[in-house]
Order: structure tokens, then C-alpha cells, then sequence
């Protein structure tokens, strides 16, 4: 009722409802398919007609028929055409009409399919629409419950950011307050650690203090007892230089008797030569005399090689030189202090030539002489004195290797020579040096500067040098504090007074003689390489050869730092300081003079 009531008021407006339009397009179509059959079967009727016409034509002129029987021909032609045609119409209708049937058909299915098309749309528009009210509802809701938990968070922040606010304020207040017991802490500790530093200086220096005292108290020890044996020694040299004296004169009562004695010996022998026909005058030299150098050298230094002939002898008794025996060999000259080197140089000689022989132990000492004298025959260098003047003498090296000794057989050798000599005690560490060294001017007739124990020995120094330059010395021979290579304060004082030689003569000292004793053994070595590198040390004098020391040390010492050699002492007396002769020292260290002296 509704629907053509709707109808009703759209025709009313002019306006066509769907199934109007589709009658109206349904006629329209009908009527223009009509006229197209009619049309189709007119052409088709004028086709067959003009078919049959040609056929006709075709037919006569074969048959060659009369007007009339072509006139019946033609309208039973026409007759035919017209009955095919409307036979055609009617088969095209009819396939129209099947056609029209189909495109009904379709178009229903069609109308239906929109109808069910039109329906699912209705169906899911409406669903549509309650989807997006209830999802409206449900934003809307979401909205509400949304701007509810804001609300409640913003309530909730505000509330948070309250308590932070509060928060902060205490932890800022309890920072505040922890910093400033940590700082009280700090300082505390701070003073803590500083008055602990402060007590460990004091322990410090309280314990520097205790070792320089307790060093100070070893020292002052062993000046007392160095002064005591000075003084013993000193006791002793002027009761020997007494008993030296008495025995002189005897000596020399003696001598005077034997030279009569000798005189008229001379006298007779020397006539008898002339009655021989010889040369009166020609001398008659003994170099094995008793009291030659070579004597004393060889006898100085018993004590020091007996122990290596002993052990070479016992060695090389009839036995072949193989490498047990050169291994053996090695180890006995490298504990004689001769060192690794010059030991390595006589084992290589001796194998060399007599390798898998029998060798005696001559041989070895021979071989052993020959290495030792090539070491130190380049370095048998004596004392020369320059042109400079005063020319200046710097004696160095430790405690009680006989330096201030050393110094006084020297100078008075010199004053034996008619030098002018004037001598520095610049050992004013230990009171009795200046004592020793005063004894050794007097001796030697040769001035002693000096100045009180503990007084600055370059100060000293500096005054010996302008005095010697003021008058002319020829010679200035500095005594120095004998000083451990270890100390370097002491080591320190030496450089100064060398500065101080300097500064007057830069050319000075012009001889910077290290004074050695063998019987410290390789420690010699230490002390040549620490005094070489402070003092500058330009030769050697070595000392105490005549006692228990191996005198192996010098040739150690002589291999390594090539030093000249000077002089060395083999005994108390000035006699007994030598120049330094390579072979004869050789011959002595190896053995091979006692096998010539046998």
C-alpha cells in the first residue's frame, strides 16, 4: 500500500519508478525489434527474389520460354520469395523471441542478483550503522573512562609531583648533610694522615739520624783503631828505623872493614888480571844477586803465586793436556783473581800447540808468563812528569790501601832527584793521616800543608795550589780521605776538589793516581771502575803485593781498563816501592822465577 502510494506521489512529480522505466525500455526495444525483422524480411524476400530471379534468367536462356510463361514464373517466384521470407521472418522471430527469452532471464537474475545485491547492502549498511553507533558508544565510553583515568592521573601526577617536590627537598637536605659529614670525614682523615706523615718523617729522619750516628760511631771506631795502628806502625818504624840505624852502623863499620878487605882483594886480583893480560875495569854483573829487584820481586810476591804453582804443579805432573786438564787449568788461574779473560787466553795458547801432548808444569807457567807479560807490557808506563808547574799529583783510593804511604816513598824520591815537592794533606776526615803524612815530609824533606780534622779539604786544596804557584814548587802532591766507592757523599767531596784543581789549572791534576791494595781481590775492580769515573784516573800503583793477596788482581785489572801501570809495592820500605817491570812481574805472578832462582 505504501509502495503505490510512494509510486503514486513520484508519477505525480514526474518522476518514473524503476519497473516503469524497465516496461517502457522493454516496449521501446520490442518495437525497434520489430521493425528490424520487418526490414530483414524484406531484404531477405528482395535477396531470394533477385536469387531466383537470376536463376530464372539462367533458365530461359538455356530453355529460351515465352513472356507468359515468364510472367508465371516470376509471380510463382514472387509467390516463393515471399513464402521463404515469411518463413525466414519467422525463424528470425522466433530466434528474437528465444533471444528476448534469455535476456529476460538475464536481466531477472540480474534484478534478483541487485535485489539480494541491494538487500546485503541494506543488511550491512544497517549493521554497518550499529557497528559505528556501538563503536561510537564505545569511544564515547572509552572518551569518558579515558579523560577519568587522565583526570585521576593528573590528580595522581600533581600528587607525585608533590612528594618529589618533597623528596628532593629531603634528599637535597640529606645530601647536604652527608656531604658535610663526608667533608668532616675528609678533614678528619686528611689530619689523621698528615699527623701520620708527620710521625713517619719523625721516625724518618729519627732513623736517618740513628744510621748517620750509628755510622758516625763505626767510623770514629775505625779511625781510633786506625789511628791506634798508625800510631803502633809509627811506634814500630821508629824503633826498626832505630834498630835500621844501629844496624846501619854496624853495617857500615862493617862495610868499612870489608872494603879494606875488598881493596886489597881488588888490588891483588887486579894485579893478577894484568899479569893475565885482562881488562882490569870490565864489571862482572850478577843479575840474580841477592837484593836485585828481580830477588825481591820474586820473593815478594811467593806468598801470592805459591798456592796457584802448587795446584798448576800438582795439575800437569806427567799428565796430557786433554779438555779436562784445560777446564782444570781454567778454574784454578780464574781463582788466582787473573779473570775469565786472560784465564781463556793461556788455555787457547796451550791448546793451540799442545793439545793431546804431554806438557809439564813449566810449560804451563811459561805459557801462562808470555799472556800475562803481553797484557802488561803496553801498559809498563813510569811516572812522567810534564813541563806545567807545579805539576799536580792527585792520590786517590780507599782506606788503608797505602796511599799516604805510597805518597811519601814518591816525594822523597823526587827530593832525592833535587825536585822542589810540597804535599797537600787533604785527608782531613781522619785525625792521624796528617800525623802519617807529617812523618813522611820530614823524611822526604818535603813541606806539608795541612789544616785541623774536619776542616773542608777543598779549601785546603785551593791554598796548597796558590802556594805552590807563589814559590815555585815543582811539585804539588795532594793527599785525599780515602773514601769507599759505595759513598756517594764522599765520592762527591772528591769531584769538588778536583773542580777546585780546575778552576786554578785547567790542564790539572796532570797525574790522577789511583793507589790500590792487592789484597782486596776483585773488589779492586769495583773501586778502579768508581774511582776512573769520578777522578779520571790516569795510572795505577798497586800495593801489598807481598802479602797473602793473589797479585792475579792486576792482571784483571789491566786486561779490563788498560790503565798505565806505575809502580807497585812489595814491601814497608822505600826500597820496596818498584817500578813496574812486565816481564819481571810475569815471571814472578806465573812461577817461572822460582823455577830460574831454583
Amino acid at each position: 500500500m505504501a509502495e503505490k502510494k510512494k509510486k503514486g506521489f513520484l508519477s505525480r512529480l514526474g518522476f518514473k519508478s524503476k519497473e516503469e522505466k524497465l516496461a517502457e525500455e522493454a516496449a521501446e526495444k520490442a518495437a525497434k525489434q520489430k521493425l528490424v525483422d520487418e526490414q530483414m524480411a524484406a531484404r531477405m524476400a528482395a535477396i531470394n527474389a533477385a536469387a531466383l530471379k537470376s536463376a530464372r534468367e539462367q533458365d530461359e536462356k538455356s530453355a529460351g520460354i515465352s513472356d507468359e510463361e515468364k510472367a508465371a514464373l516470376e509471380a510463382e517466384e514472387k509467390r516463393q520469395a515471399e513464402i521463404q521470407a515469411a518463413k525466414d521472418v519467422a525463424r528470425a522471430k522466433q530466434l528474437a523471441e528465444e533471444k528476448a527469452r534469455k535476456e529476460e532471464a538475464a536481466k531477472k537474475a540480474a534484478e534478483e542478483k541487485a535485489a539480494r545485491e541491494a538487500e546485503a547492502k541494506k543488511r550491512a549498511e544497517e549493521q554497518a550503522r550499529k557497528e559505528a553507533e556501538e563503536q561510537a558508544a564505545r569511544e564515547a565510553e572509552a572518551k569518558a573512562r579515558a579523560e577519568e583515568e587522565a583526570r585521576i592521573k593528573a590528580e595522581e601526577a600533581k600528587a607525585f609531583a608533590a612528594a618529589k617536590r618533597k623528596s628532593n627537598e629531603e634528599a637535597a637536605a640529606l645530601k647536604a648533610k652527608q656531604e658535610a659529614e663526608a667533608k668532616a670525614r675528609a678533614e678528619a682523615e686528611a689530619k689523621r694522615l698528615a699527623e701520620e706523615a708527620r710521625q713517619a718523617e719523625e721516625a724518618r729522619l729519627a732513623a736517618e739520624k740513628a744510621e748517620a750516628d750509628r755510622l758516625e760511631a763505626e767510623l770514629l771506631a775505625a779511625e781510633k783503631a786506625e789511628e791506634k795502628r798508625l800510631r803502633d806502625e809509627a811506634k814500630e818504624a821508629e824503633r826498626r828505623a832505630k834498630i835500621a840505624e844501629e844496624q846501619a852502623a854496624r853495617e857500615q863499620k862493617e862495610r868499612e872493614i870489608a872494603a879494606e878487605k875488598a881493596a886489597a882483594k881488588a888490588a891483588k886480583e887486579r894485579e893478577e888480571k894484568i899479569a893475565r893480560g885482562e881488562d882490569p875495569d870490565a864489571p862482572e854483573v850478577d843479575p840474580m844477586a841477592e837484593g836485585g829487584f828481580f830477588k825481591r820481586i820474586t820473593k815478594g810476591l811467593s806468598k801470592s803465586t805459591s798456592r796457584m804453582s802448587e795446584q798448576v804443579s800438582a795439575v800437569f805432573t806427567k799428565r796430557t793436556l786433554d779438555d779436562a786438564a784445560l777446564e782444570e787449568l781454567e778454574d784454578i788461574l780464574i781463582m788466582s783473581d787473573l779473570g775469565h779473560s786472560v784465564a781463556s787466553k793461556v788455555t787457547s795458547a796451550l791448546a793451540e800447540d799442545k793439545f793431546d801432548k804431554q806438557v809439564t808444569d813449566l810449560e804451563v807457567k811459561i805459557a801462562l808468563a808470555d799472556v800475562i807479560s803481553d797484557i802488561l807490557t803496553p801498559l809498563e808506563k813510569p811516572l812522567v812528569l810534564g813541563l806545567a808547574k807545579p805539576q799536580i799529583l792527585l792520590f786517590v783510593g780507599v782506606n788503608g790501601s797505602g796511599k799516604t804511604t805510597t805518597l811519601g816513598k814518591i816525594a822523597k824520591r823526587y827530593t832525592d832527584e833535587g825536585k822542589k815537592v810540597l804535599i797537600a794533606a787533604g785527608d782531613t776526615f781522619r785525625a792521624a793521616a796528617v800525623e802519617q803524612l807529617t812523618v813522611w815530609g820530614e823524611r822526604a824533606k818535603a813541606p806539608v800543608i795541612a789544616a785541623k780534622t774536619g776542616a773542608d779539604a777543598a779549601g785546603l786544596v785551593y791554598d796548597a795550589i796558590k802556594q805552590a804557584q807563589d814559590k815555585a814548587y815543582d811539585i804539588l802532591m795532594i793527599d785525599t780521605a780515602g773514601r769507599l766507592q759505595n759513598r756517594t757523599e764522599l765520592m762527591d767531596e772528591l769531584s769538588k776538589i778536583i773542580r777546585v784543581i780546575q778552576k786554578q789549572d785547567p790542564s790539572a791534576p796532570h797525574h790522577s793516581i789511583l793507589v790500590l791494595d792487592a789484597t782486596v781481590g776483585q773488589n779492586a775492580l769495583m773501586q778502579t771502575e768508581a774511582f776512573q769515573k769520578t777522578a779520571g784516573v790516569t795510572g795505577l800503583i798497586m800495593t801489598k803485593l807481598d802479602g797473602t793477596a793473589k797479585g792475579g788482581v792486576l792482571v784483571a785489572l789491566s786486561e779490563k781498563f788498560k790503565l798505565p801501570i806505575h809502580y807497585i809495592g812489595i814491601g814497608e820500605r822505600i826500597e820496596d816501592l818498584e817500578h813496574f817491570s812486565a816481564p819481571v812481574f810475569s815471571a814472578a805472578l806465573s812461577g817461572v822465577a822460582d823455577e830460574m832462582t831454583a
